[in-house]
């Protein structure tokens, strides 16, 4: 009698052990509820601003659910260069093996993947995740934001590619 009573509560916690397991592996996507943006003014506290502007430092907030977040401004894209042999032939050297050009730096989520290119990575706050970044020169550029619930380097890694759009830097 005592050794069923054993096995019925082994099979017991064995069942909760697996359901609970079960639950836990699904994830929901996550979502972005809005990007702020904030500079330093005269006092040096932050202000809320709707425009960046060139040569200064502004912090990048996004308010979002998820575990992991990226950004992506798209101020800089610098391309090695090509070379000149001993004979006068130009020979590209910064493409790849694929014929993707190499770069020194990128932060445009089109240059996802390639040589050089990389997000910024956020820290997180009570307000949400945040950067700092100094757009070198004014212009228009493609703000993109990655978000995920679940960890990189698995099968599961699910991430929200979030385009919030163009923003305008004088």
């Amino acid at each position: 009698m005592k050794k069923t009573l054993y096995q019925i509560a082994l099979a017991l916690f064995a069942g909760a052990s697996f359901m609970s397991c079960l639950k836990e592996d699904i994830v929901a996507t996550p979502g972005i509820n809005g990007v702020k943006f904030y500079m330093a003014n005269s006092q040096g506290k932050d202000s809320l601003i709707t425009q960046p502007v060139r040569g200064k430092a502004v912090k990048i907030v996004v308010d979002t659910d998820a575990d992991m977040c990226s950004v992506w401004p798209g101020g800089a894209r610098v391309i090695m260069k090509k070379k000149v042999s001993t004979d006068g032939v130009t020979f590209a050297d910064s493409v790849d093996m694929f014929n993707h050009p190499v770069l020194t730096n990128s932060d445009l989520y089109s240059d996802y993947g390639l040589v050089g290119a990389k997000g910024l990575k956020t820290t997180l706050s009570s307000e949400g995740w945040y950067c700092t970044y100094t757009y070198s020169k004014a212009g228009e550029f493609d703000l993109v934001v990655v978000v995920t619930n679940h960890g990189y380097n698995t099968n599961e890694f699910k991430p929200a590619v979030v385009e919030v759009g163009k923003l305008q830097v004088k």
